[in-house]
């Protein structure tokens, strides 16, 4: 099954690119990419920018994924990455191509390190997703300015800090004392992420290339290395991308956020929009597969001496919605609940349509009345209008 793909097109030729259901755990995730198609297609004058959306990257995977959903009311972490024969995984959002080369640089198919060489989990090598090299195809094809990327959390819970202290430098009492909600800096909570152009140094390590995009002494999601030049801090600053089209990464990361923040603070706990320093980069995570990632990638020019592949590079704007459960607007994308909550008609067969007939609504099941969440689907389609208001519309 192919991951359909809906492009529209804006009032100047550049495109950005959303994409969702890289980790199929994730369903709120792909209901926001739906939102924004829907909203999209809905309006009468077209987004500054165009827009191609890619709403489930991994579609069969998804149709089980929801049937779990469906069953369980949360896939919990069941089909975030796709299991493959020995008992390794294939870890979806590490993917991709090393920064600054092109697909055709895995010549193998296998996934590769920045000198070329195989990598390898479990002893084994990793060929690439083909659903992932779709991804890849179009950020070659269309070229866009801007990606983004719509994922989910899980909550974090005070069994959570223990094991971050090292980044938090949060103490004993302060873990105790904790009210459970508030959003800690040093920890990834929900809310709109970048992964801001830069260059790729022979300095840079071979993995994790945060280093590289921003400077953690100066980030405020780095709160204990980011002590400043006196010691205390006061020098910490959200747009600590290192070039200055980083930086302006950066900002529109904090509009988008903003955005958001407008229609549902809570949505965007991590950015940590009313403080004085805001965050707009992912603290470190736990340890994450040696490949890399969307976010590596994509921000990274692929020159011209590279031959086809050859690009800008594109900020990655990660969406980390709260939380990772759909309100069932969509049933496998396809909508059927208004924006307000009312039954939609639904498509018309062509005998219908010949008969002249009228659309018949959608008649919700008793099952479906139980499921059906219209505050869970203001809270998605909230982060779809703020992606559309800013991403899709500052220059």
């Amino acid at each position: 099954m192919t991951a359909n793909s809906y492009v529209f097109f804006g009032s100047e030729p550049q495109f950005v690119l959303i994409v969702a259901g890289i980790h199929e755990s994730e369903q709120g995730g792909i209901e926001v990419a739906h939102w924004i198609r829907t909203k999209l297609a809905a309006r009468k004058k077209p987004t500054r920018f165009g827009a191609v959306v890619i709403p489930d990257v991994f579609p069969e995977r998804g149709l089980l994924a929801r049937a779990d959903e469906w069953t369980r009311g949360d896939t919990d972490n069941t089909w975030r990455d796709i299991p493959r024969p020995g008992g390794a995984k294939f870890h979806p959002s590490r993917h991709f191509p090393p920064p600054g080369e092109p697909l055709s640089a895995l010549k193998k198919g296998l996934l590769i390190g920045r000198d070329g060489t195989e990598l390898r989990e479990a002893k084994l090598t990793l060929p690439q997703l083909p659903e992932i090299r779709y991804v890849i195809q179009f950020v070659e094809q269309f070229q866009p300015i801007r990606i983004v990327s719509v994922h989910g959390t899980h909550p974090v819970t005070r069994d959570d800090l223990p094991g971050m202290k090292a980044q938090t430098g949060m103490s004993d009492d302060d873990i105790k004392n904790w009210d459970g909600v508030s959003a800690i800096k040093g920890v990834n909570f929900a809310g709109i992420f970048v992964d801001p152009r830069y260059k790729l140094g022979k300095d840079c390590p071979k993995f994790d290339l945060e280093i590289c995009k921003f400077d953690p002494l100066l980030d405020p999601a780095f709160p204990v290395q980011s002590a400043g030049k006196d010691g205390k801090g006061t020098d910490r600053r959200f747009d600590s991308a290192r070039t200055q089209e980083g930086r302006a990464d950066d900002a529109l990361a904090l509009k988008a956020a903003q955005a958001i923040a407008k229609l549902d603070p809570t949505l965007v706990r991590g950015n940590h929009v009313a403080e004085a320093v805001p965050v707009v980069h992912y603290a470190k995570a736990s340890t994450t597969p040696e490949a890399f990632s969307l976010g590596d990638w994509g921000p990274v020019e692929v020159p011209s001496s590279k031959g086809l592949g050859a690009r800008p590079g594109a900020p990655v704007f990660t969406v980390e919605v709260d939380d990772n459960q759909e309100s069932w607007a969509f049933l496998d994308g396809v909508q059927v609940m208004s924006e307000s909550g009312k039954p939609l008609p639904q498509p018309q067969s062509p005998e219908e349509r010949a008969a002249g007939g009228r659309s018949r609504k959608f008649l919700p099941s008793p099952g479906f009345t139980k499921k059906f969440n219209q505050k869970r689907s203001e809270q998605l389609q909230a982060y779809a209008q703020g992606i559309i208001d800013t991403i899709l519309e500052v220059p």
